[in-house]
């Protein structure tokens, strides 16, 4: 056979094995090609099914979260109600008490310069006052008191004497009216009453005790003595003489000591 027909016959029959090879393998792909297209679908099918489901999650939780926020808003809003209401009646109350505060500053300051009385056993001279001020040293020069009880120190409250004694016997704080400094008194007000006490030098007054002794030494009751000195009976002589110029009381310049040595309370027993 020639060169050229036995390589024209050698290369068909490699063409048809070559064929015959190939084709298995295509019949191979062309069935495992359906069997692939249907397993991607069912993936894509679960990947669907997957993504919805996240999306109703995500849809559901807002909601909830939602219903949970609004519950607690709901039970906390009388709760801020009643608070509102608090506050509204505390801001209330402390305007009410700021307008009292003013007007009771007001009423002191039209009260603050006029007159005053002052009471000091029989006595009850009318003494002016300045910014509702005054001195002991003014009290004392109309009341001398400086020159009966040398030393002593003067004070001033609203209360009388009668009120002292009850309050110091239930154990409580007697009120004297403020003095700054001592013997400076304030927050008087104009047409008031006002009583005075005495504080006696502890010195002086036991030298006014010892002197008082001395004097009355010997001295009978008042049931015996007939009329005179009431000093020696615990209450200080109205007048040192009677109405013919006789001499009454027995010692007129101590005789707040003296009756004081003999039961006196400090102002007149009723």
């Amino acid at each position: 056979m020639p060169p050229k027909a036995a390589g024209k016959t050698a290369a068909k029959a490699a063409a048809k094995g070559a064929a015959k090879a190939a084709a298995p393998a295509g019949k191979a792909a062309a069935k495992a090609a359906p069997k692939a297209a249907g397993t991607g679908a069912v993936a894509a099918k679960v990947l669907r099914d997957t993504k919805e489901e996240e999306k109703e999650e995500k849809d559901t939780e807002p909601k909830q979260d939602k219903a949970e926020d609004q519950k607690p808003a709901e039970e906390t809003a009388p709760k801020e109600d009643e608070k509102t209401k608090v506050t509204k009646e505390e801001e209330a109350k402390l305007e009410e008490q700021r307008k009292a505060e003013e007007a009771e500053r007001e009423r002191k300051k039209l009260k603050a310069n006029g007159n005053v009385v002052l009471k000091y056993s029989m006595y009850d001279e009318k003494f002016p006052i300045k910014d509702g001020k005054i001195t002991a040293a003014e009290i004392d020069e109309t009341y001398c008191l400086s020159d009966v009880m040398p030393g002593c120190k003067i004070h001033l409250s609203s209360k009388p004497s009668e009120e002292k004694y009850k309050m110091e016997s239930a154990g409580e704080v007697f009120p004297y009216i403020f003095e700054e400094p001592l013997g400076t008194f304030h927050d008087l007000e104009a047409d008031e009453t006002y009583y005075v006490f005495v504080e006696e030098d502890e010195t002086e007054f036991l030298k006014s005790q010892e002197r008082a002794k001395q004097n009355f030494m010997g001295v009978k009751s008042a049931k015996t003595r007939g009329e005179g000195c009431s000093c020696i009976e615990g209450n200080p002589c109205a007048q040192e003489c009677d109405a013919q110029g006789n001499s009454i009381c027995h010692d007129w310049a101590n005789r707040f000591a003296v009756a004081k040595a003999h039961g006196w309370l400090g102002y007149q027993a009723k």
